[in-house]
């Protein structure tokens, strides 16, 4: 009898892979959306493998302070702490992690077919 239990581990880490790579984009897009609002801190996708293959997205806020400046009533105000080019390429490392785990489903589920012609 053939074991399927590594396919399916690999299509659901796989999904993980999906669920963490939407994640960043997700957090990125919202720190570009606050990249102007005063006082804002960014946030930041932490990846952690999962003991059953799969990887697990945390998200945390940055502690990195703004620029400071003054408004016109004299106040000094903190700028936001997102940077552009660091919010690029988060979204360019979720775009090849998004790209790499459907090609591992695609992949997967031809082996699976594969088997099933072979056993049947």
């Amino acid at each position: 009898m053939i074991n399927v239990l590594p396919m399916s581990l690999s299509f659901n880490s796989s999904i993980s892979g999906i669920r963490a790579a939407t994640n960043m984009l997700n957090t990125s897009a919202h720190n570009i959306a606050n990249s102007n609002t005063d006082g804002y801190k960014k946030q930041h996708v932490n990846l952690k493998s999962d003991h059953g293959g799969g990887v697990i997205a945390e998200i945390a806020e940055s502690t990195e302070r703004g620029s400071r400046y003054k408004n016109k009533r004299g106040d000094t105000v903190e700028t936001s702490n997102v940077n552009y080019s660091e919010e690029v390429v988060t979204q360019i490392k979720a775009r090849h992690l998004l790209s790499a785990n459907a090609a591992s489903i695609k992949y997967t589920n031809e082996a699976q077919e594969s088997i099933m012609d072979i056993i049947a």
